[in-house]
């Protein structure tokens, strides 16, 4: 954490009141359209001069806000479906990880069941969908559409639903998983952390 408190020292000596957009995206470490996206959906503040070069401006305030809410919550500046299809490179650029796990050996399947489980050792063995949805980074209404249509196995207690963390575990391991698209932060962090730990 301190870290990153020295990290925004430096974006804050770097730029001191404003930067554009090619200083935001190359600072938020995200991909040019990545970034257009979240200032042309407000969920980076901007000024919009509408010319066609310099034409976004940023105040480094809302830069490094951005870079804070996005540690906890990630999937809140996901792009919306369909985005990138229209945008050069997408098909190359954005892997999700799906078919690199999808051609798995079932002995490296096993490590991937192994490796989730010992990611969610310090969880209860039910979870309710907001530890679920904390954990893998995406929103609970996503997680409980997944219950609803039996992609996660969970069970109603008072209205509540619980899952089994032996079915999460099952879940991530399984193609059901693997065939999410768009992948949130945190599901690609730990598909990324996976392939490095077992050379994959």
């Amino acid at each position: 954490m301190i870290e990153k408190f020295q990290d925004y020292a430096e974006i804050k000596k770097a730029y001191p009141k404003t930067m554009s957009k090619d200083q935001f995206y190359k600072v938020a470490h995200i991909s040019k359209a990545t970034a257009l996206f979240l200032l042309q959906s407000g969920l980076v503040p901007c000024k919009d001069s509408g010319k066609k070069t310099r034409r976004y401006t940023i105040k480094t305030k809302d830069v490094i806000r951005y870079l804070q809410e996005r540690i906890v919550s990630p999937e809140k500046f996901q792009a919306v479906d369909g985005w990138y299809m229209t945008r050069s490179g997408y098909g190359k650029s954005r892997n999700t990880g799906k078919d690199k796990l999808m051609s798995l050996t079932p002995e490296q399947n096993e490590l991937l069941r192994q490796y989730f489980e010992n990611e969610l050792i310090g969880y209860n063995d039910l979870m309710n969908t907001y530890e679920f949805a904390f954990f893998l980074g995406y929103s609970r209404t996503t997680v409980i559409n997944w219950c609803n249509q039996k992609k996660l196995k969970a069970f109603s207690i008072s209205g509540s639903l619980l899952i089994p963390k032996i079915t999460a575990v099952e879940f991530l391991a399984s193609p059901k998983a693997y065939c999410i698209s768009p992948k949130s932060f945190r599901h690609k962090l730990f598909i990324e952390d996976f392939y490095s730990k077992y050379n994959i």
